[in-house]
């Protein structure tokens, strides 16, 4: 029923139009306060000629459509996209031309289902909703596209995986992963500059007061702040170095966070002995986006 729910507005605002030429409102810019009426089915027309150019990778003529302002700016993403694309298919669902009267701009609504598949194999299916702004012309000034990740996409989805707990009555048993944004990879990038550089003063400012550690060894610990400034009293050069970073939080959840580091690091000590490893650790931050927690694996390297 979603999908045709642009194509109802259309049917009810037809049947309507006689007694009405305007409707809806607009809330905020210059034109706040008015209304809208429909658009042209010329540039209606030009829409759906974009989008069999789009389909067809025409890169040359989908750029043509375009103001010369907006092609400049779309011609490198247009190249990059045609690369990576072995097909495409947008299916468009419904097209509404609509404008502010007295304008000389209207814009074009499309919503639309588009699958795609990338040269390297990974398939991508999207349902979207677009809006395209033509000029007095007929040329594309600007467009703003919303879109929503089918639960079948291969890629892209907003959540998945499973935490699965010991007790399978924990309330957060079973529940999928999604990603954290509170600043987690920043933090870890100047945690990772500092800890190198051997500056214990900075690297204390990104943990909590009591950190909760589990080494490679499997030995947990608790240590304070100032247990940790001597972490690096016995050597005279540290070098590690990060592969990944991966902040992540259980759904629904609040919003402590674990991020899964991957790296190598290179120890020299003072007596001349060097550790060397590839590791895997994983960085628990509170509530106040301080390190409270640390699990670490290990791997030799030759």
């Amino acid at each position: 029923m979603k999908k045709f729910v642009l194509a109802g507005a259309i049917i009810a605002s037809t049947f309507s139009v006689s007694a009405q030429t305007t409707a809806g409102k607009i809330f905020s810019g210059p034109d706040a306060g008015k209304s809208f009426q429909f658009g042209s089915e010329k540039n209606s027309q030009i829409l759906l000629d974009f989008v069999k150019a789009y389909n067809s990778k025409d890169g040359e003529k989908e750029l043509s459509f375009y103001t010369p302002e907006m092609a400049k700016k779309r011609e490198e993403m247009t190249k990059k996209s045609i690369a990576y694309i072995k097909t495409v298919e947008d299916v468009p669902m419904a097209i509404l031309p609509v404008k502010v009267p007295g304008s000389n701009e209207e814009i074009v609504m499309l919503q639309s289902v588009e699958t795609r598949v990338a040269n390297n194999g990974s398939k991508e299916t999207l349902n979207l909703f677009e809006l395209f702004r033509f000029n007095k012309d007929g040329k594309i000034s600007s467009f703003t596209q919303y879109g929503s990740i089918p639960k079948t996409n291969e890629y892209g989805q907003t959540s998945g995986g499973k935490y699965i707990t010991e007790d399978p009555k924990n309330e957060v048993n079973g529940r999928a992963f999604q990603f954290s944004n509170r600043g987690e990879i920043e933090a870890m990038e100047k945690f990772n500059k500092a800890y190198n550089a051997m500056d214990v003063a900075t690297v204390l400012t990104f943990f909590a007061e009591k950190v909760k550690i589990t080494d490679f060894d499997g030995n947990k610990l608790e240590l304070t702040k100032k247990d940790l400034s001597q972490m690096m009293d016995g050597y005279t050069s540290l070098d590690w170095k990060f592969t990944s970073i991966l902040p992540i939080k259980i759904a629904y959840t609040d919003p402590v966070s674990g991020v899964f580091v991957t790296s190598t690091e290179k120890r020299v000590s003072k007596d001349g002995s060097v550790w060397n490893k590839s590791l895997v650790e994983i960085f628990q931050f509170d509530l106040n986006g301080k390190i409270s927690g640390i699990d670490q694996y290990s791997q030799g390297r030759k």
